[in-house]
């Protein structure tokens, strides 16, 4: 297996070795000429199978080995997908449409919150822009009041804001950052017009401008049902709201008892998942010895197992041997004091959320009503009470 140079990842088999020209000869040719200088590896078996082997190994030790998993990229009544620009897949960030040929990147960084923001650099003729319209009942949101929010950074004054678009030619637009060299949480706020064909987020860069975007979020009412990010297996244990809108990276709070979570706060929720799966020998996984060893032995037996049904006959006494031999290691390493992790505590019932589940993956649910009048209120509060 190549580990270095243009083939690297690819393996072949070895056909012969020539002690004369310590020369190694395979069975069929790499994809591109083998280079002087390249590493190497030789393995017994196939290497693929290896590695198959500790990605299975790692898959049914869970749950007793986990990944803690706290994901913060849920916002609160957030109707915007990737608002937080965290997915930049084949030079465009999911979700987001270009306008005005601008050039984009992820920039890791200088970002405001998660690990990257959206670059954007426009074109010398034009204004570039991200715009995203996401599904809504156009009806049913007319007259109700529209916010988008978003984290900017710029460099020179009058070069970056963000804007609010009704039908192509109407809009609302936020203040320009001021170029003051810093993130700057800008915002618009407008009700939706009677005669609106969509509520489009934009962020707009001027002309040969740049500007960077991040943690943003539009809301046009309360939004009850979000899908758990499926790295969480496990839980979530823990769902907890942002403390305050202009501090990202700050401290999280459970919500009270029978209280409603603040629109544009984030969410911090906190579960388990699967560790890393290795996808070539120079690949980690979180965590140490004596965890490494009992992956270690797992893969082993699954190993072993393999090859005992794929060979032929005669050669299957010595895989079965080695499966119970490293069966019994894998049960007695996964047994031993120390060995198995603890699963986070859970947070109690509050009338606050619950969890629901269909094919589809996880939700979280907050169960009181907002947006309701006072006469509702102190009805639902009655009910409540006598129940």
């Amino acid at each position: 297996m190549m580990t270095s140079g243009a083939n690297e990842g690819e393996f072949r088999r070895v056909r012969s070795y020539a002690v004369a020209t310590t020369t190694i000869v395979v069975e069929s040719a790499f994809g591109s000429a083998v280079d002087t200088n390249v590493t190497y590896e030789l393995h017994r078996y196939n290497p693929t199978d290896k590695h198959n082997a500790i990605n299975r190994a790692i898959e049914e030790l869970y749950p007793s080995l986990h990944l803690r998993v706290r994901d913060e990229t849920l916002v609160v009544d957030d109707l915007l997908s990737n608002s937080d620009f965290e997915t930049f897949a084949s030079s465009v960030f999911t979700g987001w449409t270009e306008v005005g040929s601008p050039t984009t990147s992820a920039e890791t960084t200088l970002m405001m919150h998660g690990s990257q923001s959206a670059k954007v650099v426009a074109d010398s003729g034009a204004a570039g822009q991200l715009t995203q319209a996401p599904t809504t009942n156009i009806r049913e949101v007319t007259s109700k009041t529209a916010t988008f929010k978003c984290w900017v950074y710029a460099t020179a004054a009058d070069t970056a804001r963000i804007r609010m678009d009704w039908d192509g030619t109407n809009f609302e637009n936020s203040d320009y950052h001021s170029g003051n060299d810093q993130w700057e949480l800008l915002s618009v706020t407008a009700s939706v017009p009677s005669d609106a064909t969509q509520v489009k987020a934009i962020c707009e860069v001027a002309a040969s401008g740049t500007a960077y975007f991040d943690a943003g979020w539009m809301a046009v009412g309360p939004v009850y049902k979000y899908t758990v990010p499926t790295s969480i297996i496990g839980g979530p244990y823990y769902v907890t709201q942002q403390y305050s809108e202009t501090d990202p990276d700050g401290p999280y709070y459970s919500l009270p008892s029978r209280a409603v979570p603040t629109t544009g706060r984030r969410l911090r929720i906190e579960g388990i998942g699967l560790l890393s799966r290795p996808t070539s020998d120079t690949a980690t996984v979180e965590l140490g010895e004596p965890r490494v060893s009992t992956v270690v032995a797992y893969a082993a037996r699954w190993f072993y197992r393999m090859l005992a049904g794929d060979s032929a006959l005669e050669a299957n006494n010595r895989w079965n041997a080695a499966t119970e031999m490293w069966s019994a290691e894998a049960m007695r390493m996964s047994t031993a004091p120390g060995i198995r992790m603890a699963k986070p505590g859970h947070e109690g019932a509050r009338e606050v959320w619950h969890i629901e589940e269909d094919v589809d993956g996880k939700y979280i649910i907050f169960d009181r009503a907002r947006d309701v009048t006072m006469g509702d209120w102190m009805a639902q509060e009655a009910a409540n009470w006598w129940r």
